[in-house]
């Protein structure tokens, strides 16, 4: 498996479609605490999109909108309105995960930068279009594969500047991407993450900190406790995930897990279980 659907799959995306049709006013969307975000794609008209504390953006051609954190906004269809697509993005293990933490609050992709995606959105409009046995199971599943053809575009076309998405962009720092999220058992030494990315190893440290936004040895923990909590969701023994995301103690694994979380492997899960 390549390594963004390996992402993708931790991460767990499932979207879910709740609204299709005319938008002639404005609707409303508060911050969502339970790892989630928006996805509203554009297919005629115009909106405007307003957020706390920033301006209007004001949308004029076909485009998807989508808002990663589940950040506090508003969609207005102006004029004659917008037709449009609506879906919550669903995250199994939220905002720590990689792919999250590199993404703005806001991507904005019109149709015409990302012609690969129009087969997808083709369909997704065309099954929005009546009242069709099976209608909503599609009209998910293609905005789940929507959602996997903006990941992909965000990374070849080189759009996110910092973070995972810039280093499997990378021309030497891909490699290294791959071989720390593939293996996260595995104590990589710095020496050993230079030679896979070709550079020297002070040189390899000052490129990912600039890349990425953190250091080497931050980031591999930052994973490695990601990789944990997405273990313990699936209700997996606290000892058996420890030694899965390469900590030889618990109590190791325990002091790793709280320094990035703030709290400790139980106290975490009794908090997503409550």
């Amino acid at each position: 498996m390549d390594l963004l659907s390996q992402l993708m799959e931790h991460c767990s995306i499932r979207t879910g479609v709740f609204y299709s049709g005319h938008l002639c006013g404005v609707s409303s969307f508060n911050a969502n605490l339970q790892n989630s975000g928006h996805l509203h794609v554009l297919q005629s008209g115009e909106l405007t999109l307003n957020k706390a504390h920033s301006e209007s953006r004001h949308i004029v051609e076909p485009s998807i909108i989508y808002l990663p954190h589940g950040t506090t906004h508003a969609i207005e269809g102006v004029e004659s309105g917008a037709e449009l697509v609506c879906a919550n993005v669903e995250y199994r293990v939220g905002h720590m995960n990689p792919l999250l933490s590199a993404l703005p609050e806001v991507v904005v992709i019109p149709f015409s930068a990302a012609p690969s995606l129009t087969p997808v959105i083709d369909a997704l409009f065309c099954e929005s279009g009546g009242d069709l046995a099976g209608q909503q199971f599609l009209m998910d599943k293609l905005s789940d594969a929507l959602m996997a053809l903006i990941f992909r575009y965000l990374v070849e076309e080189k759009k996110i500047e910092q973070g995972l998405f810039a280093a499997l962009a990378h021309p030497r720092l891909a490699a290294v991407a791959s071989a720390v999220h593939q293996l996260p058992t595995r104590h990589f030494s710095l020496a050993e993450l230079a030679s896979v990315a070709a550079m020297s190893r002070t040189q390899f440290i000052d490129t990912f900190k600039a890349v990425v936004g953190e250091t080497p040895g931050d980031y591999v923990q930052k994973w490695r406790i990601s990789v944990a909590q997405s273990l313990l969701l699936q209700r997996k023994p606290l000892n058996w995930v420890a030694d899965e995301v390469g900590y030889s103690s618990y109590s190791g694994f325990s002091r790793a897990f709280h320094n990035i979380s703030g709290m400790s492997p139980r106290q975490w899960l009794r908090d997503k279980q409550c």
